[in-house]
């Protein structure tokens, strides 16, 4: 059963939201690729694919706001479609924020810093994918239950990692610029797998209150 099946169904807007997320999680793996790679040409050639992506998306998120706006029936509240889209597009746009503070400073992973926290941005990425099928193909509330609790469960590990790796970082490094950069890092990473939950806390009300 699809939600609110008893209405004529715009199929543009689960169009968008999938393809919306798909740029936010492209930019989750390429983000991965960069904090993992040992290649520059392969960091810098995955800094401007995450531009792109965030061009791109941020066209797509005006696409969505104007038809938000001009849409009579929608398929599910207003509301919940633009803040979906707010959430979204906020991924790619912060990860282009990262990769830029980390290529131009030339930040390097300091005792795996990095890739953990990026570990836990794909694992979520690869979890959205599912809260996005399950949005879009019906009314599922027990799988979207259990698709978004993971979204939550490694939102959770990120803000433990944050603790530690802020700790970590006070008593390993003594250059303050460095300090201040890694910090800043981290705390951008963390809020990147809030953002992730936040499309789970969205797509489950929008499940529960039409179910």
């Amino acid at each position: 059963m699809k939600l609110l099946n008893i209405l004529p169904r715009e199929e543009k807007f689960y169009h968008l939201i999938e393809d919306l997320s798909q740029y936010a999680n492209e930019s989750a793996r390429l983000l991965h690729i960069i904090v993992t790679s040992e290649n520059e040409q392969e960091i810098v050639k995955s800094g401007q694919k995450i531009s792109q992506a965030k061009s791109e998306a941020k066209k797509l998120y005006e696409n969505l706001t104007e038809e938000v706006c001009r849409t009579f029936i929608t398929p599910f509240d207003r509301e919940d479609i633009q803040a979906f889209a707010d959430v979204l597009y906020n991924i790619p746009k912060l990860i282009e924020k990262v990769q830029d503070r980390l290529i131009t400073h030339k930040l390097r992973p300091f005792n795996n810093d990095f890739p953990r926290m990026s570990e836990i941005i794909s694992r979520q990425s690869e979890h959205l994918e599912k809260v996005i099928r399950i949005l879009n193909n019906g009314q599922k509330l027990r799988e979207m239950h259990e698709a978004s609790g993971h979204l939550h469960e490694l939102e959770d590990k990120g803000d433990a990692l944050l603790g530690h790796l802020i700790a970590e970082l006070f008593w390993s490094i003594s250059d303050t610029r460095e300090l201040i950069l890694r910090k800043d890092v981290y705390e951008m990473l963390e809020d990147i797998t809030d953002f992730y939950r936040d499309c789970a806390n969205l797509a489950l009300r929008i499940v529960l209150k039409h179910s």
